[in-house]
């Protein structure tokens, strides 16, 4: 009597321990669990895929503005060239009496032929003066084709700055996959319950994304635009003073003052060339080295995605 009524006290006491789960149940649940990590990465890789062709684009862009810049520096050296010829023609004539109206009149009938000699020495200049003009032009023309290249790059890496959402779709995947990776699915028939091949490629094909990787390309985008919104600034600002440089109201003034300032207008403008070209440069690495982060992700994440 009393084996007995210590034998119902610890069926009391004891808590009840479930029945086990059967094969179907087991594979039902299986399912579910599969299913929800299924819904949690899926178009992963779509999104990731979508930031590639912007970042595509923008090295292109960049590309496109590093070729300008770079032409607008050459230009822009290629007119002091033209420029420091002209300087020299012009003393050369000038030292003859060629620019002084009073003086031509008052010369010998032997000097003034020696300066008709000079003709060819004239029409030089102003094919000399013409060249540096069109030089100018492609300057100022060039710089501001690659300051549109800063802000389309600026604009395209802005887009791409924020990645935050697909964080979050990364962290959920990862979370889900650590659920699937502990399921035991040992016992239960593959042949009866196929969810299980499906489980187990899952196991051998998909690691968590490292989201280190991601903040990675975040900040590459980051400082893309940086450099961009600088570059665009840069640009502006060498735009316009190429431009004044080449006016006709800094060129024609021949004074010494009007000569100091188109120089200082030209280095200045050759130098915001220069560091125009620079930026466009860093823009175009920076892409690139993302474009080879997110290419190595989108393939480790297309063979998970491809086995679901």
């Amino acid at each position: 009597m009393r084996l007995l009524s210590f034998c119902l006290g610890v069926l009391i006491l004891c808590p009840a321990v479930g029945a086990p789960m059967t094969e179907n149940e087991k594979a039902t649940e299986l399912t579910e669990i599969f299913q929800a990590t299924q819904t949690a990465c899926r178009g992963i890789s779509d999104r990731i895929g979508r930031l590639k062709n912007m970042t595509t684009s923008n090295a292109v862009v960049s590309g496109v503005g590093t070729a300008a810049s770079g032409g607008a520096l050459y230009a822009g050296i290629r007119k002091e060239q033209l420029d420091k010829q002209i300087a020299q023609l012009q003393e050369q004539i000038c030292a003859a009496g060629g620019c002084d109206a009073e003086s031509v009149e008052r010369m010998s009938d032997s000097d003034f032929f020696n300066i008709l000699t000079m003709h060819a020495e004239i029409a030089q200049l102003q094919r000399l003066y013409d060249k540096s003009v069109s030089m100018g032009n492609w300057r100022t023309g060039l710089m501001a084709t690659g300051t549109a290249t800063h802000i389309t790059s600026a604009i395209l890496s802005g887009l791409n700055k924020d990645q935050s959402d697909l964080i979050q779709q990364i962290s959920a995947c990862n979370a889900a996959l650590d659920i699937l990776s502990v399921q035991n699915i040992d016992g239960i028939n593959p042949m009866d319950y196929p969810i299980i091949s499906k489980i187990s490629a899952v196991k051998d094909w998909c690691q968590p994304i490292n989201i280190n990787e991601i903040e990675k390309i975040e900040r590459k985008q980051k400082a893309i635009m940086g450099v961009s919104i600088a570059g665009a600034a840069t640009g502006t600002v060498g735009t316009i003073t190429s431009a004044t440089a080449n006016s006709a109201k800094v060129r024609d003034d021949n004074s010494e003052r009007g000569r100091d300032k188109e120089k200082k207008l030209n280095t200045t403008a050759n130098v915001m060339s220069g560091t125009t070209a620079v930026m466009s440069g860093v823009s175009t690495g920076l892409s690139i080295s993302s474009l080879s982060n997110i290419n190595k992700l989108i393939k480790r994440i297309k063979l998970c995605e491809d086995v679901f």
